[in-house]
């Protein structure tokens, strides 16, 4: 077990899931794309000890997830326009739209992997 999967395991524990098990979770992670910024600033701090490198795979996986949620909300407001583009528009549609709660948990979700972002950011340029 790397110290990257450890902790995953302990998070997903902590938050009441169990772990993947060993077979489950891939044995080398996916080869980022060459624009990713993460991996640029990794290069630029090759010298830097492991504990930098595993900030930096924390901060790459956190703005991941953020735009995963922003992809979830901009769906929602992209229904919510299209619904108010709909010339034959009923006020039952509107209603559902209103109070169909919406993707008020991504919201909570996004709040949070952005604390996550910052504060990885900020542990990043306390290292530099």
């Amino acid at each position: 077990m790397t110290a990257r999967t450890g902790v995953v395991g302990k998070v997903a524990i902590i938050h009441g899931a169990a772990p993947a098990p060993a077979a489950a979770r891939p044995a080398v992670l996916p080869a980022p794309e060459a624009g990713d910024p993460v991996e640029a600033l990794r290069r630029r701090l090759a010298s830097k000890t492991a504990r930098e490198h595993v900030v930096l795979d924390f901060l790459g996986d956190d703005l991941r997830e953020a735009r995963e949620a922003l992809s979830v909300l901009q769906g929602y407001l992209g229904r919510i326009e299209s619904v108010l583009a709909d010339a034959e528009v009923s006020q039952q549609q509107l209603l559902a739209l209103a109070l169909g709660g919406g993707p008020v948990e991504q919201i909570d979700y996004l709040a949070e992997v952005l604390s996550n972002v910052r504060r990885r950011v900020a542990q990043v340029a306390a290292r530099m």
